[in-house]
C-alpha cells in the first residue's frame, strides 16, 4: 500500500498566472464589446459563486464554460479558450514556485518511501501546464482534480483515486475550509501552509500553532470568500509556514 501525503497547488506550492496575467487578458478582450461598468471578472466571480451554491463543485471551477455562458449571456461574438491563455502565460517570471527549496523538500520526502500527490480545485488543463513549466511535475505521482473526479475540496471522495492503492497519510494546503477539512474528514494530518505567518507565531512548535484560535480566524477571513462559518472540523493538526517544516 502506498503512503500518500498530498498537497494543494495554488498558494501552497505554486503560483498561477490567473490573477496578473489571464483574467487581465481576459478583460483587454472583451472591453470593447462589454457595457459591464465593473467588467468581466466580477461576472465570472459570481457564476463561480451560484455554481458552488448549486452544489455544482465540479463545474464551478471549469472557467471556459463559466466565460462560455457569460459572453453569450452577454451578446458577446467572441471565443475564448482559457486553458489556451493559461499555457501562453505558463512561462517563467509568470509562474514559479512559492519556495525555491520546494522541489528538493518534495524529492527527499519521495526518498523516504511517500507517494506525492496534488489534489486541487483547479482542472487539470489549467493546472498541469503550470506544473510542467516548473518543473514541479515530475516530482508528483498523482493529480486528482474536478474535471477527473467530478467533484471539489473539501468532498471526500476527492481521495478515492488514492485510497484504491494507498493510505493517505497527510494533506498539506492553505485553505482552512477546503484543505483542513478535508484532511480532518479523511482521519488524514491536516496541515496548513500559511507563508504570511508572523514571527512571534513560528517560534511556537507546528502542533501547537492551532491553538492560537484568533490568528486561525484571521486565515479564515483571509481566504475565504463565500458564506461559511468557522467550525471545529476546519482546525488543523499542525501549521507551518514552509514546506521544509515537513522535513522536521
Amino acid at each position: 500500500m502506498k503512503k500518500y501525503i498530498t498537497f494543494d497547488l495554488d498558494e501552497t506550492l505554486m503560483q498561477n498566472p490567473f490573477s496578473k496575467w489571464v483574467f487581465p487578458e481576459i478583460e483587454s478582450l472583451v472591453a470593447s464589446h462589454l457595457t459591464l461598468e465593473d467588467g468581466i471578472f466580477p461576472e465570472i466571480r459570481k457564476e463561480h459563486k451560484k455554481r458552488l451554491k448549486e452544489k455544482r463543485d465540479a463545474a464551478a471551477y471549469d472557467w471556459d464554460d463559466i466565460l462560455e455562458q457569460i459572453l453569450a449571456d452577454q451578446k458577446i461574438p467572441l471565443k475564448i479558450n482559457i486553458a489556451e491563455l493559461v499555457q501562453k502565460h505558463a512561462e517563467d517570471p509568470k509562474v514559479y514556485l512559492l519556495e525555491n527549496n520546494a522541489l528538493t523538500v518534495l524529492a527527499e520526502l519521495k526518498e523516504k518511501g511517500y507517494s506525492l500527490g496534488v489534489v486541487t480545485n483547479g482542472y487539470y488543463k489549467y493546472q498541469y501546464p503550470v506544473m510542467e513549466a516548473i518543473q514541479l511535475a515530475e516530482q508528483i505521482d498523482r493529480v486528482i482534480t474536478p474535471c477527473k473526479v467530478g467533484c471539489s475540496k473539501p468532498a471526500m471522495s476527492m481521495a478515492d483515486p488514492l485510497l484504491k492503492d494507498g493510505e493517505l497519510i497527510a494533506h498539506v494546503g492553505d485553505r482552512l475550509d477546503h484543505d483542513v477539512f478535508f484532511a480532518n474528514q479523511l482521519g488524514a494530518l491536516s496541515i496548513l501552509i500559511d507563508h504570511q505567518m508572523p514571527e512571534e507565531l513560528r517560534n511556537i512548535p507546528p502542533e501547537k500553532r492551532a491553538q492560537q484560535k484568533d490568528y486561525l480566524m484571521k486565515i479564515f477571513q483571509r481566504k475565504i470568500y463565500h458564506d461559511l462559518t468557522p467550525k471545529e472540523d476546519y482546525v488543523p493538526k499542525i501549521m507551518i509556514y514552509s514546506i521544509q517544516e515537513l522535513m522536521k
